[in-house]
């Protein structure tokens, strides 16, 4: 009897040290998640006090514009509009690793899009759309395979059209409408449907 009494005595410690090991887990990711939008808050001016209170002592899942998973786990949505805010995108953004949406559109953020959000493998939406963003697009979003909408319209983008965005789905809704965009138009994946906006890009087509 002592015997077979271990048994389930092994089995519920395997599963309290395995579930204790999870949701250390977890835990930490979240963290690491914190972390990258602490960065993020600090290197913007919110005059107008518009992203509300991100505290760093509470949850990134009880922030304004912030969205996590069901489990309150990780962070899966990033959603600002209409802003008064500036500062350039931080590179800690490619860390969020469970992102699916990114839309910070109509403010006033400035800079480069960070190459680093190339990593973001589970993105479905990129919005940073009626910004001044300026510099090149990097070449690094064409490793999105999930992403279905991309908008940077209305900034200051300048440069050609990465090659290697041809490898985004062909589904895809690219809009890059309204930039200072220079060189070959592409032909392949997205942009060879209706789905891809170029309008009012004067350089279009001519070298850079």
């Amino acid at each position: 009897m002592a015997a077979g009494a271990r048994v389930p005595l092994a089995v519920t410690v395997f599963v309290v040290v395995g579930s204790t090991m999870l949701l250390a887990a977890a835990a930490a990711d979240l963290d690491d998640d914190r972390s990258a939008l602490v960065d993020q808050w600090t290197r913007l001016q919110d005059p107008d006090g518009a992203l509300g209170i991100w505290n760093p002592e509470l949850s990134p899942c009880d922030w304004p514009h912030v969205t996590c998973d069901g489990q309150g786990n990780r962070v899966t949505e990033i959603k600002i509009g209409h802003a008064n805010l500036s500062g350039p995108l931080s590179p800690e953004l490619g860390k969020l690793d469970q992102l699916t949406k990114l839309w910070i559109s109509w403010t006033n953020i400035q800079g480069t899009i960070p190459e680093e959000l190339g990593n973001l493998e589970n993105l479905n939406s990129m919005h940073l759309h009626n910004n001044s963003l300026s510099g090149q697009i990097p070449a690094s979003l064409g490793k999105l395979k999930s992403l279905k909408q991309l908008h940077l319209q209305q900034n200051r983008m300048t440069g050609p059209i990465p090659s290697e965005l041809d490898g985004l789905s062909d589904q895809t809704s690219v809009n890059l409408s309204n930039n200072d965009l220079c060189g070959s138009i592409p032909t392949n994946g997205p942009f060879k449907n209706i789905n891809s906006s170029l309008a009012d890009n004067p350089r279009l087509g001519s070298n850079c």
